[in-house]
């Protein structure tokens, strides 16, 4: 305990790498003129890129087009400078996948008004998507490909096949950002198979893209086709949405959405059934708006953008008993989330609630509460310690929402969903030391050291320390620095210290992401 004191004392000197904010002009003078200056991937005019390779990516790669990173704009020549809608153009720039870097820059000219300069740099968008996992005497392994910006206008496609044990997926997916070269309008179109299931989904919508952004709307169509034994069960759903802004500003949103969405439900087989429901939705959004900009918190070398605000997300599903409406139960969906952040000197800390419940034909189930939170903390210019703890208490949870607790959610060393119950605890450490950025201008390393601990449990059971699991490793990051996520793939090498289990000593995994 001595030690972790003196550790966490270590990392509260305030540094260059804290969270941070920009200095902007003060808002109220005109806009005279926005530039747009997309760049490709590698900085060609500089000679430490001006290599053979690096020109034959960016010949390679197309540039994305001036009007597509216009249409992202929340600001036009004519219009009075904001800096609070700088800010946000450039968070909302950095989060679309195409773009590692984003940029607003703005200089007052001879005549007293602004010029901005939008300046972007490409990400590398085609990637390889590849996973591999062996735990248990199971193999599972993935494989296919992304592309983020097709043409340099902003659509995305993947294509992914998975393979758990003798089990095969595949999944197809195509993302318009601007479709019909509209501003935001955005397309999705999806399909998946698995043993015994496919699924379909197509959807529009307009998101509340911005903070003065006014209304939003959205519909979409899925289809679902599962097979158990002799039964056959389809499922098809048709919603829509409209989302109003009760207020714009800059400051803080305030934002209700109405939507309606009807679903079918037929099995065939010896006891066919039909289910039908038509659910009334009604959602809210108030939030703070508070950002700061870090670094090397989930990505490597490039930035990241996190709200402090408190926000408060409500919503409620509610689907009547009604032969009008076809119904053929009557369903209640409550939920509430809310998360705020705190940030001092080289620390970031983000918290995390909710609940949601499940009401049909009045019987209360599927009940939740959840609670997490992430503590980060910068003392050293390539090092961050990373502190996680999780808590899920469920009550009358069905089979089907049993929480697990392995290893795609946070206790490495024990297989993919090895304990499930409706409690869970999740504790984990990790110091991850940042080796080598932008190595060959390509590559951001990374080594972690992690110690994973918790536990799965059925509601009514007593609880006691001996019963936690806790693994400890050692694992590699490498993230693509020209990419526009920056996320590393991790390979995590973990030792089960619990060992009241069949599993093998030692256990890999190489996945993407941050393991939180």
């Amino acid at each position: 305990m001595r030690a972790l004191i003196l550790l966490l004392g270590l990392y509260s000197a305030p540094l260059a790498a804290a969270p941070s904010r920009k200095a902007r002009l003060p808002a109220g003078l005109v806009i005279a003129s926005v530039t747009i200056d997309a760049r490709n991937v590698f900085e060609t005019d500089a000679p430490p890129e001006n290599k053979l390779l690096y020109r034959a990516a960016n010949r390679a790669h197309i540039r994305t087009r001036d009007h597509v990173v216009e249409r992202e704009l929340l600001f036009a020549a004519g219009e009075r400078y904001d800096p609070l809608l700088i800010e946000e153009t450039e968070r909302n720039l950095r989060a679309l996948p195409f773009i590692r870097r984003a940029e607003v820059i703005a200089v007052v000219n001879k005549k007293g008004a602004v010029d901005v300069t939008v300046r972007t740099f490409d990400a590398w968008t085609l990637e390889v998507v590849a996973g591999f996992k062996r735990a248990g005497g199971v193999t599972n392994v993935k494989g296919g490909f992304a592309e983020n910006n097709i043409l340099g206008q902003g659509k995305a496609a993947s294509a992914v096949y998975s393979r758990d044990g003798d089990s095969v997926s595949r999944a197809f997916s195509y993302k318009d950002r601007q479709f019909m070269r509209r501003q935001r309008l955005q397309l999705a179109l999806a399909a998946a198979s698995a043993p015994g299931s496919r699924n379909y989904s197509i959807g529009v919508d307009r998101p509340f893209y911005a903070s003065i952004a006014r209304t939003a709307y959205g519909g979409g169509f899925t289809y679902g086709e599962s097979r158990l034994a002799e039964l056959t069960r389809r499922t098809g759903e048709l919603s829509a949405s409209f989302g109003v802004a009760l207020a714009t500003s800059t400051e803080r949103t305030r934002r209700v959405t109405f939507g309606l969405a009807t679903r079918r439900s037929a099995s065939d087989g010896a006891n066919p059934d039909v289910e039908q429901l038509t659910f009334f939705k009604l959602a809210g959004d108030w939030q703070e708006i508070d950002f700061i900009t870090a670094r090397r918190i989930q990505a490597f070398t490039r930035d990241e953008d996190f709200n402090l605000g408190l926000g408060v997300f409500p919503s409620l599903a509610w689907a009547p008993r009604s032969a009008a409406l076809g119904s053929t139960a009557s369903q209640i969906l409550p939920r509430v989330d809310a998360t705020k952040g705190f940030a001092w000197t080289s620390h970031l800390l983000l918290l995390k609630s909710g609940y949601r419940s499940r009401y049909v034909n009045g019987n209360n189930g599927g009940r939740v509460a959840s609670f997490e939170a992430s503590h980060f903390a910068r003392g050293l210019p390539y090092q961050t310690l990373a502190f996680h703890a999780a808590l899920d208490l469920g009550w009358q949870l069905d089979g089907e929402g049993q929480l697990g607790l392995g290893e795609l959610n946070g206790l490495r060393g024990y297989g993919l969903n090895r304990f499930t119950g409706s409690r869970r605890f999740l504790y984990n450490i990790e110091d991850r030391v940042y080796v080598w950025d932008n190595l060959f201008r390509m590559l951001d390393v990374g080594a972690v050291a992690f110690y994973d601990s918790g536990y799965a449990w059925p509601e009514g059971s007593s609880v006691n320390l001996a019963d936690l699991r806790s693994s400890v490793g050692l694992g590699l990051r490498a993230a693509p620095s020209r990419s526009g996520s920056n996320s590393p793939v991790r390979v995590d090498l973990a030792f089960p210290v619990s060992r009241r289990t069949s599993l093998s000593s030692w256990s890999l995994s190489i996945l993407a992401g941050q393991a939180f």
